[in-house]
C-alpha cells in the first residue's frame, strides 16, 4: 500500500465530496454577485481595522463602534441568501476536514482528538 496513492484517493474522494462541491457553487456565487463580494471584503475590512485598532491600544469607545459595525455587517451577511449560503458551506466543509484529519490522528495515535466535551477533563485544553 503506497501512502502517497492513498492519499492522492482521499484528495480525490474530498474533491468530489457534496461539501466541496457547495463549497464551490457557494465561491462562484460570492464572485458573481457584487453585492455578495462587497459585504465580504467590507467585513474582512472591518476585521483588520478592529485588529488594528485593539493592537494600537485605541480608546474603548473607538473599539466598541467598530465592534458594533462589524456585528452588524455580520447580520447583514447572515441575512442575504448568497453569503449565507457561502458561510454555510464553508463550515460544512471545514467540519468534514476536521473530521477526517481526526481520524487519521486517531489511525496513526490510537488516541482520540481532543473534543469539546473532553476539554474539561482533559486539562490540556482544546488545540
Amino acid at each position: 500500500m503506497d501512502i502517497v496513492t492513498k492519499a492522492k484517493e482521499l484528495g480525490k474522494m474530498i474533491g468530489e465530496s457534496e461539501e466541496m462541491t457547495n463549497l464551490k457553487k457557494a465561491e462562484a456565487g460570492i464572485e458573481q454577485d457584487p453585492k455578495a463580494g462587497t459585504l465580504m471584503n467590507d467585513y474582512k475590512l472591518l476585521q483588520i481595522e478592529m485588529v488594528r485598532a485593539t493592537k494600537e491600544n485605541r480608546p474603548k469607545d473607538v473599539i466598541e463602534e467598530i465592534k458594533g459595525r462589524l456585528l452588524a455587517k455580520q447580520e447583514e451577511i447572515n441575512q442575504y441568501e448568497t453569503t449565507l449560503f457561502y458561510l454555510e458551506s464553508k463550515t460544512k466543509f471545514d467540519k468534514l476536514m476536521k473530521n477526517v484529519n481526526d481520524v487519521i490522528i486517531f489511525a496513526i495515535s490510537g488516541e482520540e482528538p481532543c473534543s469539546p466535551h473532553k476539554c474539561s477533563s482533559c486539562g490540556g485544553g482544546c488545540k
